[in-house]
């Protein structure tokens, strides 16, 4: 990339990062599925798919959450990251972090050991 291509995505990345700052806001103490799936020594599709199987985790609308039971726990916040599609369009991925209180839980849900 040139010096003029890189002044004229600049103000793009610039309003990303700040989309990113204030969505994420509140998420800092949180971590992914894949980071706590790592600690437990598996990976997070496996993780999910467990979840899901117990009915602690559901997908809607392409988005995964958890279920009518264990919402409104405070076990998880969503955080945003931002692509862009192969048309150049800017899309918003929504994903479920799992807050101190929710890795207390997956730890006693999953009899893990600390």
């Amino acid at each position: 990339m040139n010096k003029k291509e890189q002044m004229a995505v600049q103000p793009t990345n610039e309003f990303v990062a700040n989309m990113l700052r204030q969505r994420n806001k509140g998420t800092e103490d949180c971590i992914t599925t894949s980071e706590y799936a790592r600690k437990i020594g598996m990976n997070a599709p496996d993780l999910n798919r467990f979840l899901e199987d117990q009915n602690v985790m559901q997908r809607k609308n392409g988005l995964l959450q958890l279920t009518l039971k264990y919402q409104e726990r405070g076990l998880t916040k969503n955080r945003s990251t931002f692509k862009y599609s192969r048309m150049g369009q800017l899309k918003e991925i929504v994903y479920p972090v799992w807050t101190p209180k929710g890795v207390a839980f997956l730890n006693k849900f999953l009899n893990v050991k600390q």
